[in-house]
């Protein structure tokens, strides 16, 4: 009943028709780059930030990170095939524009990379997680080179998060000699590396995206007229213009791991992808980030992740027998243990209009990562760095950015849910 209460308690101030005004810097975002549309289905983009100096006599000493799985295949279901039969029905038909013959082989292609492999880890994938130890190591050498050899890697149980784990761990192996690395994974440790938003927040968002996408039809006109060179007997072979359009962009967002061109994207006007693009945006923050509605029920079950990272912490400044504690897993967790911390974009409290214009993908793309790293001076004070995807970051109601003292985020990470 308490839940009941609570959800219709989200839902009232929604009830009338969602509407939102574009973002500007968001939208000349996607432009630059049409793969963001794609918001977690991104692949990583290394956007190197400021690299304030450490204070005067701290040294970097530990590190503990979590990061996502880099790139990988989406899930076909039973999309894959009938979005192909309908580009397939309309080639055999002769009514596809060339456009639409352009799509409509790159759906084949697509599907071929797909191989039946739901979730499968891609070469970029690897390449993504190589290159980010490769940074790592480059960074902070001297806590894989002057300090203890052991480091801890741990993974979910799926195995695009394993073979990441492999690809990271290989590329620190090739630069650092003698590193002992203790790999591990197991359905016990799931419970730290993969949680998830319970039932009831999925359906309550849902119920909100289906105001947000009442709000924004797409123009299927326009779609009709790039696809079908008969847009009549389009509609008549392949059915709902509205369906084909978000199948179509489902499919869209698969290539960008494969590293295939971005055919399936400029299908779709600027202002189409944006309004698909928010729809996902907003799921990811009202699901897995401090949201008003749903924040405290998502951020309960970061809790062994957070006591994780405290025990490791103090245990490396206690003793110094790891130099790093790695943990690889999946993109609902890093945004939910990063809002937990209140890493700034992803720990504000923000309520469903607050959200809509998210950016997203700079936060939950493939490979993304959080980054803590640990420096110590020769009294034993110990300040952290947080890095989000490889940049300095704020952690919100806390001083001293960027180098923050462990007591502060100590305490911050000790905190009950928000």
């Amino acid at each position: 009943m308490k839940k009941l209460v609570t959800l219709l308690a989200v839902l009232l101030p929604v009830a009338a028709a969602f509407a939102q005004e574009k973002d500007p810097q968001l939208e000349a975002e996607y432009a630059q780059r049409i793969f963001r549309a794609g918001v977690n289905m991104d692949p990583y983009e290394y956007l190197p930030g400021p690299q304030t100096p450490a204070p005067k006599g701290y040294k970097p000493f530990y590190i503990s990170h979590y990061g996502r799985h880099g790139s990988r295949s989406n899930w076909a279901g039973t999309e894959y095939a009938a979005i192909q039969r309908k580009y397939r029905d309309a080639h055999n038909a002769g009514i596809l524009t060339p456009e639409g013959e352009a799509v409509r082989e790159q759906i084949d292609l697509l599907i071929k990379y797909h191989d039946n492999m739901d979730g499968r880890l891609t070469y970029l994938g690897t390449q993504e997680h190589r290159q980010i130890a490769a940074r790592m190591y480059k960074n902070y050498r001297r806590v894989f080179h002057n300090g203890s050899k052991k480091i801890s890697a741990r993974s979910s149980t799926v195995q695009r998060c394993i073979i990441s784990m492999c690809a990271f761990t290989g590329e620190l192996m090739e630069r650092e000699d003698g590193l002992d690395i203790h790999w591990d994974t197991g359905s016990e440790l799931m419970k730290i590396l993969s949680t998830d938003d319970p039932r009831w927040v999925r359906e309550g968002t849902w119920a909100i995206l289906e105001r947000q996408r009442a709000a924004h039809v797409p123009d299927t006109t326009a779609f009709k007229n790039k696809i079908f060179s008969d847009p009549v007997k389009g509609r008549r072979i392949c059915g709902d213009p509205i369906e084909m359009m978000q199948e179509t962009y489902d499919m869209a967002t698969g290539t960008a791991a494969f590293q295939m061109p971005e055919t399936l994207y400029r299908v779709f006007s600027m202002d189409e992808l944006y309004w698909y693009a928010q729809a996902l945006n907003m799921e990811f923050y009202l699901t897995q980030c401090n949201s008003k509605p749903f924040g405290d029920a998502r951020m309960e079950s970061v809790q062994p992740l957070a006591e994780d990272v405290i025990e490791k912490a103090d245990a490396a400044i206690a003793t110094g027998e790891y130099a790093a504690d790695l943990r690889f897993g999946h993109d609902y967790q890093l945004l939910a243990f990063s809002s937990w911390l209140g890493v700034e974009g992803v720990g504000e409290r923000l309520d469903a209009e607050e959200c809509a214009n998210w950016p997203g993908w700079k936060y939950t793309p493939f490979a993304g990562n959080l980054q803590l790293i640990f420096y110590r001076n020769k009294a034993g004070d110990v300040k952290v760095k947080v890095l989000l995807n490889e940049r300095e970051s704020k952690v919100i109601g806390l001083e001293g950015f960027p180098y923050y003292d462990w007591k502060d985020i100590r305490a911050r990470l000790m905190e009950k849910a928000r």
